[in-house]
């Protein structure tokens, strides 16, 4: 199961998460992070203290149909935290934290907190954590809070929050990517999502191009 968007690449096993600035950042990923593809701020894109967050959870009755698919229904959160939403993705049901991490995907725990910190940060924040699935396949990951911006999509007008996920690979691995994902004020939607292939394999995936977005009563 995909969610077609980028944001399979955080599927792995997650250690040592910390969010701040790059100083705060893990010794591991100091040298992955000065490699991140800088924040870019102005035009449509505005700066964030983090006072102002989406809803971790879009609510029941949201959707998003999407090129290719697969399609995502939104069910709103689970009664055991607020932050654990359940959706469908392609008709089939899973747990995902904020949407974007499911449940059981390695390394849930520390993907929850890293988005936890970077979407109540300010913009630039920063989370950082090695993750190692196999040999061959280990890798720096930082997801950053990169601004609220301004998205017409569908000729319609949106507000989101802006997340990014640089990945680069380690002990010999070359992969390198950066999977960016809108997260919508205020229903919480996963509006828009974006994944440049920079170096290495594989090309984990296609951007999430929604082709009918509708929000939840």
């Amino acid at each position: 199961m995909t969610l077609k968007a980028g944001w399979a690449a955080l599927a792995l096993a997650a250690t040592g998460c910390v969010a701040g600035g790059p100083a705060s950042l893990p010794a591991s990923v100091q040298a992955a992070a000065a490699n991140y593809p800088p924040m870019i701020l102005g035009g449509n894109v505005h700066p964030t203290d983090g006072h102002e967050v989406p809803p971790a959870c879009a609510a029941a009755g949201t959707s998003v149909a999407q090129k290719g698919g697969p399609d995502f229904e939104f069910l709103g959160a689970d009664p055991s935290n607020p932050e654990l939403c359940v959706m469908k993705v392609g008709g089939e049901t899973v747990k995902a934290w904020f949407d974007i991490w499911v449940t059981d995907w390695p390394g849930a725990d520390d993907g929850h907190a890293a988005l936890r910190q970077v979407i109540n940060g300010p913009s630039g924040s920063i989370a950082g954590f090695d993750t190692s699935m196999t040999t061959g396949n280990q890798w720096h990951d930082l997801v950053r809070n990169d601004g609220v911006e301004d998205i017409a999509l569908l000729g319609k007008a949106y507000r989101a929050l802006k997340i990014s996920h640089y990945r680069e690979g380690a002990n010999g691995n070359n992969y390198r990517s950066v999977s960016t994902i809108w997260k919508d004020f205020p229903s919480g939607v996963l509006l828009y999502g974006t994944y440049q292939h920079i170096a290495g394999r594989p090309e984990i995936d296609d951007p999430l191009i929604p082709t009918a977005i509708v929000t939840g009563k």
